[in-house]
């Protein structure tokens, strides 16, 4: 539970084209309600429209609580184009939100964004990786298309369609999941949300770290990626 929403920031994809209009719907429905529509990056709410995507790209910029607006195939969001108002009346009447876990990690020392939905490593051209894992005290040695560390948000999505196994989104544990591991080396990891990780590239390759599927770093021979539990967590209304 939360005090009463007075403050909201709307933000939308400008790149589709009925984001716009239901942002201004959005705004017009809140302002009736008493809700002060404003910009920067604090307020009691932010309405984020478009889909998962306008969520995971920007829930490191916002101060706030997300509600999502998306569409039927949505993860993430709360609502779609036909049902935000009624959701949206009932969250501004009993303001609830549920907290959800972050994942941190490094890219050779370098700080990238937290992620909501995964930390996935991947190859971009048509070649296996090499790759050495530490998963707490534990060592893999093994050989994949690339390898991914999904919050418990994420288990429903990538990681999902590569094996891993749905897992509750309040868990206090997150999943390592391999990409088309060779000979399947490599079996789908649940590990407690305090163990830490470090992934090795062996092989030369042309290979990114991605973060939510929005921010891609290129990865190089000998690069390490750390990834642990973050000290944020972002939290998701509950319509």
């Amino acid at each position: 539970m939360m005090g009463k929403i007075r403050t909201a920031i709307v933000i939308w994809n400008p790149k589709k084209k009925s984001a716009k209009a239901i942002g201004s719907a959005v705004e017009k429905f809140l302002q009736k309600k008493g809700v002060k529509i404003i910009k920067g990056r604090k307020a009691d709410l932010l309405v984020a429209v478009s889909g998962d995507g306008t969520i995971l790209y920007n829930k490191n910029k916002y101060s706030a609580i997300i509600f999502g607006i998306g569409s039927k195939k949505s993860f993430v969001c709360q609502a779609n184009e036909r049902d935000w108002k009624g959701k949206l009346e009932r969250l501004l009447a009993k303001p609830r939100f549920e907290k959800r876990m972050l994942l941190s990690s490094l890219l050779d020392g370098r700080k990238l964004p937290d992620a909501l939905n995964e930390v996935v490593v991947r190859n971009r051209a048509h070649r296996i990786l090499e790759l050495k894992l530490f998963v707490g005290k534990r060592k893999f040695a093994f050989r994949a298309d690339g390898i991914m560390f999904s919050t418990p948000t994420g288990s429903s999505a990538y990681a999902y369609s590569c094996g891993g196994r749905e897992l509750g989104k309040q868990e206090k544990k997150y999943e390592i999941v391999a990409i088309a591991p060779f000979r399947r080396a490599f079996s789908p990891l649940i590990v407690p949300q305090s163990t830490k990780c470090l992934l090795k590239i062996v092989s030369e390759c042309d290979a990114h770290a991605v973060i939510d599927g929005q921010f891609a770093y290129r990865l190089k021979r000998k690069s390490k990626v750390k990834v642990w539990r973050s000290g944020r967590e972002v939290l998701l209304a509950r319509a």
